[in-house]
């Protein structure tokens, strides 16, 4: 009776270590199926800082959407952030954090594209940015569309020398019809972010900006499904006539409202061959005030004592703005560094505050934004006074 007894039990053992390798293979299978994790207890308490590229605008590894009606610069306004973004100058006040390439996947009017940025590099002086423009359209509902704009843009790397920070899509809405979709269809909005998410998945980390159009009511925001909404980190939309006004209407670490206040100049090339007038439009360097933005709102007690100084500044020390600016006549302008240091004299500004810099360039966007002063380059001038 004995042995029958033992040989049961090595074969009930040999079926347990059986059980158990499988167990084991199973769980190690699964191990490398499991999606990257970050444990609670493995957080540090002095998270490292967000990697913008234009401060309180664009960070990598995010999404955003500039949306308008037809013709009111929403493209023109892209193409004014690349040429800031690939030259790392600070644009309309926001502080640029780091200088990068750009690629702008025109899936619309190539050839526009290429003249306004040839109008900046005519206008502004400016050599070697940068910047490429992928004129093809690109189907963004496949899913092989990861791979192609991955290649393009490892292809602009090369081209360039550095690194891509910023990739934009004019118009978002073309990239879903080129593969059948619609716009209307949360299933196709969300397959198409799906697909551009796994740019940052496979390593590419940059800022992905989507040019979009609003419906007829442009109080409902984007047209399409809310699907894009949902998905974006940063939305602005652009509204006005001659002074048009772009508004951050979603964003998840930055505050919302007025972001700018702009205007369209032509700039010329010259004749064409019926000698008729060949030009582009672009943004104009100069910060205004939106026709939908915050001009009737009152002045703080910090901003009245801030305009203060600055007209104080102008009667000691004002001068003759640069021809090019083309203000009216009478206006004087004051370096931005002199009123910035009477605003620590004044006690306008505290200049021992943990960062200072940011303290004066929210006084001076909110100045500006409600048309009471203008800056351009180093330059700020008074425009009215409350």
């Amino acid at each position: 009776m004995t042995e029958p007894r033992r040989e049961d039990a090595m074969l009930d053992y040999a079926r347990e270590k059986v059980e158990q390798d499988k167990h084991r293979e199973s769980r190690g299978s699964a191990r490398s199926r499991a999606v990257p994790l970050t444990f609670f207890n493995d957080l540090s308490d002095s998270p490292s800082s967000k990697p913008w590229i234009i401060k309180n605008v664009m960070a990598r590894n995010e999404t955003s959407s500039w949306i308008s009606p037809p013709g009111k610069g929403k493209s023109a306004l892209l193409t004014d952030i690349a040429v800031h973004v690939a030259a790392g100058e600070d644009w309309r006040g926001h502080r640029a954090k780091q200088r990068a390439g750009v690629v702008y996947f025109a899936l619309e009017r190539a050839a526009l594209t290429n003249r306004r940025f040839t109008a900046y590099k005519v206008r502004d002086g400016l050599e070697e940015l940068p910047i490429a423009v992928a004129g093809q359209v690109i189907d963004l509902l496949n899913r092989s569309c990861v791979d192609i704009i991955l290649a393009t843009i490892r292809e602009a790397e090369q081209g360039f020398g550095c690194e891509v920070g910023l990739a934009i899509f004019d118009t978002y809405a073309k990239g879903i019809a080129a593969g059948g979709g619609d716009e209307d269809k949360a299933r196709d909005q969300n397959v198409v972010q799906a697909n551009l998410r796994r740019l940052f998945d496979r390593g590419c980390h940059i800022h992905i900006a989507g040019v979009g159009h609003t419906g007829k009511d442009e109080s409902r925001g984007e047209r399409g499904s809310n699907a894009r909404l949902a998905d974006v980190d940063l939305q602005v939309q652009i509204a006005g006539d001659a002074i048009k006004t772009a508004t951050i209407t979603k964003a998840n670490d930055q505050p919302e409202g007025v972001l700018t206040g702009f205007k369209l100049e032509p700039y010329d090339f010259g004749l064409d061959e019926d000698g008729d007038p060949f030009r582009t439009f672009i943004i104009s360097p100069e910060i205004f005030a939106g026709e939908h933005g915050t001009g009737r709102q009152k002045p703080t007690d910090r901003q009245v004592l801030a305009l203060r100084a600055l007209a104080d500044l102008t009667l000691s020390q004002g001068r003759d703005p640069p021809s090019e600016y083309q203000l009216p006549p009478g206006i004087k302008v004051i370096a931005a560094e002199a009123w910035k240091e009477e605003l620590y004299r004044c006690n306008a500004l505290d200049r021992t505050s943990g960062n200072p810099w940011a303290r004066f360039k929210e006084l001076r966007q909110g100045l500006a934004a409600r048309n009471l002063i203008g800056a351009r380059d180093d330059w700020v001038w008074l425009v009215r006074w409350v």
